[in-house]
């Protein structure tokens, strides 16, 4: 997972940490009962993480749904690990609800965006998929890589049944089911086309 710190041994409540994390300077997750500090990312996961926000908002425009995409400003809990966590980008859909009074928590996300970085691959990919499959609401998961033009989505079809997609190359798209729509890679990556490396013929080690 991403590089974090304990803040120390003591467990927190959950309100305890959001009072905690309203007076911090720095980001912090909340996992079951620990403080986590999270690390910062590059200026590449960052460009890709807020064009996914904006092309998932022009699909929305375009298709006139009552949903929201939110930033990595605003946390996703995970009621059946104790856990607050924040997503790359999230979209909830009709009746948003939030875990806390002021907002900053939210409940019952339908879709959920990590972009991958080389500490956290295998985490978004694995234990972290598998902690936001236990959210009911939550139907589609995209994993966006940040070295080479490649986007997973996994979209649930049925109870414990997920159906993925999968894109590669800039003259690809990846189908978005929650919004009936697709999204060009070359859309997602193209601020940052300068960038991408040559897709290789092994992709296991790629984030």
């Amino acid at each position: 997972m991403n590089a974090a710190i304990i803040k120390n041994d003591t467990d927190y409540t959950f309100e305890e940490y959001l009072a905690f994390e309203e007076q911090a300077l720095e980001r912090y997750e909340y996992h079951n009962g620990k403080i986590v500090a999270m690390a910062g990312g590059t200026g590449n996961h960052g460009a890709i993480a807020n064009r996914m926000g904006t092309l998932l908002e022009n699909e929305i425009d375009r298709s006139n749904e009552n949903c929201i995409v939110f930033n990595s400003d605003v946390k996703v809990w995970i009621e059946k690990y104790n856990k607050a966590v924040y997503p790359d980008a999230s979209m909830g859909c009709d009746s948003i609800r939030y875990e806390d009074e002021n907002k900053m928590v939210l409940s019952n996300p339908l879709l959920l965006v990590e972009v991958l970085s080389k500490s956290t691959s295998a985490y978004d990919k694995s234990e972290k998929f598998e902690m936001y499959r236990s959210i009911p609401s939550f139907k589609e998961y995209v994993i966006v890589y940040q070295t080479i033009p490649r986007v997973q989505a996994w979209y649930k079809e049925a109870q414990g049944l997920w159906r993925i997609s999968h894109a590669l190359g800039l003259e690809s798209s990846i189908r978005i089911h929650t919004l009936d729509c697709a999204i060009p890679l070359r859309a997602i990556y193209k601020r940052i086309l300068k960038d991408l490396q040559d897709i290789p013929v092994d992709l296991s080690e790629t984030y």
